[in-house]
């Protein structure tokens, strides 16, 4: 099997899209109340771009969830995937770090956040 990869912003980004969708809310609505355009906020839910702590916490209070729960929802989404032996979760190495010149594999190697969201949704539904 190929070995897929997955960022913990990507599946920060899974588990926020997871909470604002059964919350019944539009993207929109919860980048106008962090204060950033809808097309900001979607490069955060897919892990595109990584969420500062200004956001996650901003994010948490215009989902109306204690960011406690925010966080520990990423933490046992990521132990989870870790034990399924379907993906690795890594953070992907920066221009500045050591071995990120080393060629630009690694991030194509990524997995998709459709794809993920499909994984954690589906590992979620075996934990119930």
């Amino acid at each position: 099997m190929d070995e897929k990869l997955a960022s913990y912003s990507s599946v920060l980004g899974v588990v926020v899209a997871n909470k604002r969708k059964k919350l019944g809310l539009e993207q929109f609505e919860i980048a106008a109340k962090m204060g950033l355009s809808q097309a900001s906020y979607s490069r955060l839910e897919s892990g595109k771009s990584t969420f500062s702590v200004d956001q996650l916490f901003g994010c948490a209070s215009a989902l109306d969830v204690p960011v406690e729960e925010l966080f520990q929802t990423v933490v046992n989404t990521v132990k989870n995937l870790q034990q399924s032996d379907e993906i690795t979760i890594q953070a992907p190495a920066r221009g500045n770090a050591s071995g990120a010149q080393q060629g630009s594999n690694g991030a194509a190697a990524f997995v998709a956040g459709a794809a993920l969201g499909a994984l954690i949704i589906g590992l979620m539904g075996k934990s119930k």
